[in-house]
């Protein structure tokens, strides 16, 4: 009898990848949901604090946690993909469905190209996010945040204590009239101005806000302003029956466009003109920034060479053990980074190469996975690590 060898030359039916596509989809958008939500909820703490203790609208708060999505997104786009390609093609081998496919034939490589289509389409609506979306988001964040400490300054329930919400300012109010709303023993320092500083102390006071136009005003009875001119080293003391403290908040807050905005936040041609604009050490990391914005959502495409073997190979390894999997490879993969980031700042390792090198090294890690993906026998992922850790300490022996 004449063995016949195996031939690996068919390819999956039209029928299996569209099978493939909708299950990765419909897994991978759940585990993005799911990590999404857990990256959101460590937030959330803050976010009902804002509610219950600062008074701040329901409305903002969603506004808020909607503007954050995008940073997240970053990094729950290539975490999802990498979970949904372990977890299905792993159903698939506990199943048997694998040791169906390698009975009729098929190249199990042949794998790769669903994942790949699906990962492929990930990176790039990962890169729109990194390029365009977390830019516009975190604008629109900082300008919720900065309309949230407008709508959220109250200099009359702090009763006893200094309030310096309003930049500058410092307001202490002895006792407060809830119901009257009549203000004693009131004391305002005003720094606004470096020339001039100015404190204030009254007997009596009300105190008005225009929600609309941030018009703040106390209007207050038996009192003195002392004022000090640092140009003349004049120092003034003036005695008022009535006298009215005003300022306009709008011009006091800090505007969005002078909100500092922090790399990863910048679109690719601010990124760039800030990089023509440094010197020194910001210049490289302006350029590593720039760099990441394609790297990291280049993860995606990276996943696909480990994820699809490790799938395979997961039959013995128990139900969570893609979770398992996909998160000692997302944390190893991140902890590269930072120490690629660290050695290219060190010794001045080109940006480019340091924000690829993870990416290379997971998909090194990948093909040599892929190398025996059609022999007969399957081995743990677990059991292949070690026998090539194993082989490589007898290399360096």
């Amino acid at each position: 009898m004449i063995a016949l060898p195996v031939i690996w030359s068919r390819v999956l039916p039209k029928k299996l990848y569209v099978y493939l596509l909708k299950e990765l989809a419909s897994l991978f958008f759940l585990s993005l949901l799911i990590f999404t939500f857990i990256l959101v909820v460590s937030r959330l703490g803050r976010m009902a604090d804002l509610v219950i203790n600062k008074g701040v609208d329901l409305t903002d708060i969603v506004l808020l946690i909607f503007y954050s999505f995008p940073a997240y997104l970053t990094f729950t786009f290539p975490m999802a993909f990498l979970l949904s390609t372990i977890v299905v093609l792993g159903r698939l081998s506990s199943e048997n469905e694998i040791l169906a496919l390698k009975a009729n034939g098929i190249n199990l490589r042949s794998l790769l190209v669903p994942f790949a289509v699906l990962g492929f389409a990930i990176f790039v609506v990962g890169v729109l996010n990194t390029t365009v979306l977390v830019s516009h988001a975190g604008d629109a964040f900082r300008n919720t945040v900065v309309t949230i400490a407008k709508k959220s300054i109250s200099v009359e329930d702090k009763e006893g204590s200094f309030n310096d919400s309003i930049p500058e300012v410092v307001i202490f109010i002895e006792k407060v009239d809830k119901k009257n709303r009549d203000l004693s023993g009131i004391f305002i320092s005003d720094d606004r101005d470096e020339g001039v500083r100015q404190t204030i102390s009254a007997e009596r006071g009300v105190v008005n806000l225009d929600t609309n136009t941030l018009d703040l005003s106390f209007s207050l009875r038996n009192g003195s302003v002392h004022r000090w001119e640092k140009v003349t080293d004049t120092y003034r003391t003036v005695a008022f029956r009535d006298y009215v403290f005003a300022m306009n908040l709008m011009n006091v807050l800090p505007r969005i466009s002078e909100v500092r905005r922090r790399p990863h936040e910048m679109g690719l041609r601010e990124l760039a003109a800030r990089y023509r604009a440094a010197t020194g050490p910001e210049k490289y990391d302006y350029l590593l920034d720039l760099y990441k914005k394609f790297t990291i959502p280049m993860a995606a495409a990276a996943f696909v060479l480990v994820g699809v073997p490790l799938g395979i190979r997961r039959r013995a390894e128990g139900r969570f053990s893609g979770v398992v999997y996909s998160l000692l490879i997302f944390v190893s993969y991140y902890v590269v980074t930072a120490l690629t980031e660290n050695i290219g700042g060190q010794f001045s390792i080109s940006p480019l190469l340091v924000s690829i090198t993870p990416n290379l090294l997971v998909a090194g890690v990948g093909l040599y996975l892929l190398k025996d993906l059609n022999t007969e026998e399957q081995t743990r992922p677990s059991g292949q690590w070690k026998t090539a850790l194993e082989s490589l300490i007898a290399k360096v022996k």
